[in-house]
């Protein structure tokens, strides 16, 4: 047992320093600090592992090292699934799915998604399902299935409403037209469209206002506008000129 307390003891010292460096935005020194922190907790069969692993996992998403953070989500998922609580496993398969999704992975997108769909289901976690669905309308989109895509969109939308959450209202118009331009229906997809250029316009979400944009310019070329493709990748160079 001493021996033990000494392992944890060490490792949330590690940890500290691994958080300091992080505020230091010296974030690869500190990922490879929290490896020596879970290396010793796992040494020690530390029952709350998990959280140091979601930390690094966590830290691995901002630093756009998605591979690493995938690693690490699956770890914690193949932990916490002996004995782990249903709403945690299904939080950690949704961050694996958004990890597939930055790696072009839609078959695991859909798959982890639809698992963390069951888990949040056992537990009523309504607004989480939501999140999980918007995953699936995205990932069909990229498949090329509209069809799917818009029927996942629209369950989406519906708790969205229910809720009034605006950011899922956007993202579940923007997947859904994502579905529509799939099936070639231009001016659906372009109603959806402008509908989530309202709600985001004031949001300072720029990653989902340059994905709408972009959309947007490809539903122009694809109907013969190219003046106003033009124009808004005109909007979009600005944008990038400030945020890059």
């Amino acid at each position: 047992m001493g021996a033990r307390a000494s392992s944890v003891a060490m490792a949330n010292a590690i940890t500290g320093i691994g958080h300091s460096l992080k505020k230091l935005n010296r974030v690869d020194e500190a990922t490879k600090v929290l490896d020596d922190a879970i290396d010793l907790l796992r040494d020690s069969g530390h029952p709350f592992m998990v959280d140091t692993l979601r930390t690094k996992a966590s830290w691995c998403s901002e630093a756009g090292n998605w591979q690493a953070a995938l690693d690490t989500y699956l770890e914690a998922v193949r932990i916490n699934e002996i004995d782990g609580i249903s709403e945690f496993i299904g939080r950690d398969l949704l961050s694996m799915a958004h990890c597939y999704s930055e790696l072009g992975e839609w078959q695991k997108v859909i798959d982890a998604s639809l698992r963390a769909r069951e888990m949040f289901k056992s537990e009523k976690l309504v607004a989480e399902i939501s999140w999980c669905d918007l995953n699936l309308a995205d990932a069909y989109a990229s498949l090329g299935d509209g069809e799917s895509a818009v029927a996942w969109g629209k369950r989406a939308n519906d708790v969205a409403m229910l809720r009034r959450d605006n950011e899922v209202i956007c993202k579940s118009n923007y997947v859904m037209a994502r579905g529509h331009m799939v099936s070639k229906n231009y001016q659906e997809a372009e109603n959806l469209l402008e509908g989530a250029k309202d709600l985001v316009a004031r949001s300072g979400d720029w990653v989902q206002v340059r994905k709408i944009e972009k959309a947007l310019i490809e539903l122009y070329r694809a109907t013969e506008r190219e003046n106003e493709a033009l124009e808004a990748e005109r909007r979009l160079e600005t944008l990038k000129e400030i945020l890059d």
